[in-house]
């Protein structure tokens, strides 16, 4: 994924205070993230915004298969709904969210009368 090179890109957090002009340019141009420590140990990861969306991206994508793995699964188990089933209980949980507001609005008025 990222070309890491060790002498460049770890960075004591004062020294990444004092160039962080540079810092920003150069992962924008090398598409490495900096690593930055404090006391002698890596606390934070600096990176470009760009590689900071393809790494959300991939993430997204591994969730979004992950959903496809499970359905799949449930499909093959018979876990599945008809179309018309589908349809009965979105009728029925929307009567159920109407409901609650409906009487609260009779409550309200009754308070105002």
């Amino acid at each position: 994924m990222f070309d890491f090179k060790p002498t460049e890109d770890i960075i004591s957090m004062s020294e990444f205070r004092n160039t962080l002009a540079d810092c920003v340019a150069r992962t924008a141009e090398t598409h490495r993230p900096i690593i930055l420590t404090q006391n002698g140990r890596a606390t934070s990861v600096f990176l470009s915004a760009e590689e900071w969306e393809k790494i959300t991206e991939k993430l997204y994508n591994a969730e979004v298969y992950d959903d496809i793995l499970v359905s799949e699964g449930e499909s093959e188990r018979g876990e599945v709904y008809s179309t018309e089933e589908v349809m009965r209980m979105t009728d029925e949980a929307i009567k159920k969210a109407i409901k609650p507001a409906q009487s609260k609005k009779r409550t309200q008025k009754m308070a105002v009368a």
